[in-house]
């Protein structure tokens, strides 16, 4: 079987043979029982794949390219049995904690549309649920170590090739210390909530793979769904009207746009660590730059903190309209020079 380059990395002939003991060991079956194992190209982190035996469907998750940096399995373990308990996904078959794959029930369902409102509208609700949950997980996402744990992984001359890094950098840690100051409770996060990890048909939703789930900012999950997203100013502000089911107070509205800044600069960080470890990212990296830049701006004067008049501007007009920054110098590698 030739190498095929799935959105979460390589799925190759050794790793085939891994996958397949892995579900005759779930099943009690043999190799020759499992029909269609094909790849799903869905999520990033890891190598998905669907397969059929004995008459069901199943969908398969095989950890992808970098991702031991990124998750602590055993976590996960512990926050699937909060979110099935709160119903937020009853999908899981089998994981192994060590190995870090997962078996869970196929669900048929179609893509997820950011520009839906109808499924918009399901998924923040979603949240809501999740959010309001018992928390019995005893650790905290903190986004900004989480983000500082990931830069530690990269090569240094293949961190920070973005335009105005440092700068980006100093106004992203100025809003996470600001944000803590708002009062908005922690509580149970998803953590990479975005279109990739919503299965919805016109009976259900659920939200799966619970790697970075934890006790954290609801901002983060907020975060996520947006910059996941090519999102414009009014959609955000419909997402935050209908989490709140109301139209937010300062507090809050300064909070979730600071957090969706936080979340744009957590996952550069995502980016650069698969990038210098050769993996191809594609237009994500332009939309969370976009976040993290525009958003930084955006978001201090609502603290009190000036900005210059023109950046703030600039930043406004690309929110509004959702205008993408060009990053296609970095398309080959972030380790590699720009050309003049």
């Amino acid at each position: 079987m030739a190498d095929i380059q799935t959105t979460g990395g390589l799925f190759t002939d050794e790793s085939r043979k891994i996958i397949e003991r892995n579900i005759c060991t779930v099943f009690g079956c043999e190799v020759k029982d499992i029909e269609d194992l094909v790849p799903v190209q869905a999520g990033m982190t890891n190598v998905v794949l669907s397969f059929k035996l004995n008459g069901g469907k199943y969908v398969y998750r095989h950890p992808g390219l970098g991702s031991e940096a990124l998750v602590e399995r055993g976590r996960e373990t512990i926050m699937q049995k909060v979110v099935e308990d709160a119903g937020i996904d009853t999908t899981l078959i089998a994981m192994d904690v060590d190995e870090g794959w997962r078996i869970g029930r196929f669900i048929e369902h179609y893509d997820f549309d950011y520009k839906n409102l109808n499924d918009m509208v399901r998924a923040v609700m979603l949240f809501r649920r999740l959010h309001a949950a018992p928390c019995h997980v005893r650790w905290n996402f903190d986004v900004i170590k989480k983000a500082e744990g990931i830069r530690d992984q990269i090569e240094h001359e293949k961190y920070g090739r973005f335009p105005e890094f440092e700068v980006v950098r100093d106004r992203i840690y100025k809003l996470a210390e600001l944000a803590e100051t708002d009062g908005i409770k922690k509580c149970n996060i998803h953590g990479d909530a975005r279109d990739v990890n919503f299965l919805i048909n016109k009976e259900e939703i659920y939200l799966i793979d619970w790697e970075y789930g934890g006790y954290g900012d609801p901002g983060f999950d907020i975060g996520s769904y947006v910059c996941g997203g090519q999102h414009t100013l009014a959609d955000i502000d419909r997402i935050l009207f209908t989490y709140y089911r109301h139209i937010p107070t300062d507090v809050q509205r300064r909070h979730f746009y600071a957090y969706i800044a936080i979340t744009g600069w957590f996952f550069m960080h995502w980016t650069m660590l698969k990038q210098s470890k050769g993996q191809v990212v594609g237009i994500h990296k332009e939309q969370w730059y976009h976040f993290a830049r525009n958003f930084s701006l955006i978001s201090l004067p609502l603290y009190g903190v000036e900005v210059d008049k023109d950046e703030y501007e600039k930043a406004m007009k690309a929110a509004v309209e959702c205008k993408l920054e060009d990053l296609s110098f970095m398309n080959d590698g972030i380790g590699e020079e720009v050309l003049p």
